[in-house]
């Protein structure tokens, strides 16, 4: 993504937040690095544009739609996921719903098929934003949450690999 001025390309705020120069366009002597305070996008500004960042080094696949990522909390949310890789995954949750705690998030994944899941996965959102969805002639705001999953043991890990193995699509 890119736009042109000093904001966000995934979000278009102002709210930005200095960072190290991490990626090969931030060592650039021009280029700023920052991310976003709003939806933690983050992005290379380089006037007069400011380009988005990519962080995934794990290909995105697609589950069925009878996997949805489970929030705990004092009542269960549940969420249709995007899009999922060994890396993290994204997911539409409704804008009514109750808000995302924290950065740091614990979520499982839920198969509505036969009642399995996988608990307690750790991750970090690090982006979210809102999208108007038409569905079926009827208009609704959903929020986007991208997360990286964080601290998964090898069990985790196993069993979601196992499980984008067996039920993914790229």
């Amino acid at each position: 993504m890119m736009v042109f001025g000093k904001k966000c390309p995934a979000c278009g705020s102002r709210r930005l937040a200095a960072r190290p120069p991490a990626e090969r366009l931030g060592a650039l002597p021009t280029a700023r690095t920052y991310a976003c305070e709003d939806c933690r996008q983050q992005l290379v500004y380089m006037f007069p544009v400011a380009v988005g960042v990519e962080n995934r080094q794990f290909v995105r696949k697609q589950l069925p739609a009878f996997f949805l990522v489970r929030i705990p909390g004092r009542a269960n949310q549940y969420a249709r996921i995007k899009n999922i890789s060994e890396g993290g995954l994204c997911f539409d949750q409704h804008y009514n719903a109750a808000p995302i705690a924290g950065p740091l998030v614990t979520l499982d994944l839920y198969n509505c098929n036969d009642g399995s899941s996988l608990e307690q996965l750790s991750a970090e959102v690090v982006a979210t934003f809102e999208q108007l969805l038409d569905v079926n002639g009827i208009k609704t705001t959903v929020l986007n949450h991208c997360a990286r999953f964080v601290n998964l043991n090898q069990a985790q890990r196993k069993v979601l690999s196992s499980c984008l193995a067996q039920h993914a699509v790229s």
